[in-house]
């Protein structure tokens, strides 16, 4: 036997028979204001229909099976679902469970951060094996330091960061996207790492702006802000510019947990290290002394025979012929070269033992005479400040006064200054270069800052007040003439 189809149902029964029977149930009188919940119900018993799972949706309707109110839930139940579909692709339940799903370590805006947090303390804190201030002592988180949140608590978080797992109070994390905003506030440093092929650094926040050097994929630098579509970055101490905000990954420079077994290893390292420079300050020092004390003999030596033949010529003379005013010479100049060396005694007393131990403990002296020598020389430097207009390799150099240092221990006088530099040597192409090359770069209106290629497509700088002497891409920013001279 023929069975009509439900939208076949639906609109007879919307053209009359559902309306006869509904118009007893629904009480609509005449003159009486139609509103939501009289309004179009011929529609919703079509609806109705079409999503109802029974088998014979008319009987239902008609013998009053199916109340209003059933037909109203339907129809809103399946608006709902519908409208929610349309809008994200996801059904109401799964959007329903990741409401309540919400947990303090999201992170929509500092994607950092999910599912970690930051240690806000004034300085270090303990990390524990247990909830508990009686707990043993695990490691340590210093202020800035990130986590990973496995489990947070009333009172305490249980934490994962470096090698480290234990517990840490409550009140001295920031999670998620507070995290984020705790260091905004707080001054931490950020890094923005390039993350498209080719970048360009702009004078301005304006695409229409100079561009004044392009920097390659993967390379990192420092952040100085980040408003909106623009993030204004360090290239090194004469490139400062904006680059699009969405070609670069910015991240705060974070610290991991240190454990106990840790600081017990690093405070023996450096006690070892300490000892080692105190030991070479010593022997540098003993080594002066002697030095002094056999100039100081060597003098007095060549005094004593001078005067031994001064007094020798006088007794031959005649007695009436003899100087007598001169007798004391020889006793005044014999003693005069001890008073001369009192001074050196003194000065090396009183010089502080600081950077001279850390030199000989640590830098080795410069060693060969290939490019290679020169370039493993320069990296020993790696660490230490950059200073603007300085030239000390471990107290603070900038970019040309760096290399004019290290060029200096090779016996290569240079001048103080990245462009003139540039002229000194011989050029050599980019394609050719070779370690212990200077490698120039352009600041938009002509040369500003200078490094030295150590091989392996990397060079050594002195690049800002941030990062000092460091270690980069020889194309971290454009490169525009190298020289070669060593050798020359």
């Amino acid at each position: 036997m023929y069975k009509p189809s439900k939208r076949v149902l639906a609109a007879c029964l919307t053209a009359g028979v559902v309306f006869s029977a509904f118009n007893t149930t629904l009480g609509v009188k005449a003159g009486q204001e139609y509103d939501s919940s009289n309004v179009g119900i011929s529609g919703k018993v079509g609806e109705y229909i079409e999503k109802t799972e029974s088998e014979d949706p008319v009987a239902d309707l008609t013998n009053g099976i199916v109340t209003k109110a059933d037909v109203e839930s339907a129809f809103a139940e399946a608006t709902t679902a519908d409208s929610i579909e349309d809008a994200s692709g996801t059904d109401a339940s799964a959007t329903d469970a990741s409401a309540t799903d919400a947990s303090p370590t999201d992170a929509k805006l500092y994607k950092q951060f999910q599912d970690r947090a930051i240690c806000t303390a004034d300085s270090k804190v303990n990390i524990r094996t247990a909830s508990s201030t009686d707990a043993d002592v695990v490691g340590v988180i210093e202020r800035g330091g990130i986590c990973l949140v496995d489990e947070i608590g009333e009172e305490w978080t249980k934490i994962e960061s470096g090698t480290c797992v234990g517990y840490v109070a409550n009140m001295y994390l920031a999670y998620g996207d507070d995290a984020g905003v705790w260091c905004e506030n707080n001054g931490i440093a950020r890094t923005a790492v390039v993350n498209t092929a080719t970048l360009k650094v702009r004078e301005g926040k304006d695409e229409g702006s100079e561009c004044v050097t392009l920097l390659p994929e993967g390379e990192e630098y420092s952040v100085y802000s980040v408003s909106g579509e623009w993030t204004e970055v360090s290239v090194d101490d004469d490139v400062r510019g904006f680059v699009k905000s969405e070609y670069v990954d910015v991240t705060f420079a974070t610290t991991r947990a240190v454990s106990v077994e840790e600081q017990a290893e690093a405070d023996r390292k450096a006690k070892e290290e300490a000892d080692a420079a105190w030991l070479a300050y010593l022997a540098e020092q003993e080594a002066k002394q002697q030095a002094a004390a056999t100039q100081t003999a060597n003098a007095t030596n060549t005094t004593n025979t001078t005067t031994t033949t001064q007094t020798t010529d006088t007794a031959a003379q005649p007695a009436a012929e003899q100087p007598a005013a001169e007798q004391p010479a020889a006793t005044q100049t014999a003693e005069q070269p001890v008073e001369q060396a009192a001074p050196v005694q003194e000065e090396v007393a009183t010089e502080a033992p600081t950077e001279a131990p850390t030199e000989a403990a640590q830098i080795a002296a410069p060693a060969g005479s290939t490019g290679v020598d020169l370039a493993n020389y320069a990296c020993q430097f790696v660490g230490y400040p950059y200073v603007w207009g300085g030239s000390s390799l471990t107290g603070g150099a900038d970019c040309s006064g760096f290399t004019m240092a290290i060029y200096a221990q090779y016996g290569y006088s240079l001048p103080h200054n990245a462009a003139a530099q540039s002229g000194y040597g011989v050029e050599v192409s980019l394609s050719d270069l070779q370690p212990g090359d200077l490698l120039f770069y352009s600041n938009g209106g002509g040369i500003g800052h200078v490094a030295i290629y150590i091989g392996g497509g990397s060079v050594v700088h002195a690049s800002n007040s941030r990062d000092g002497i460091k270690i980069s891409s020889y194309n971290y920013r454009t490169p525009v003439k190298a020289v070669r001279i060593l050798g020359q």
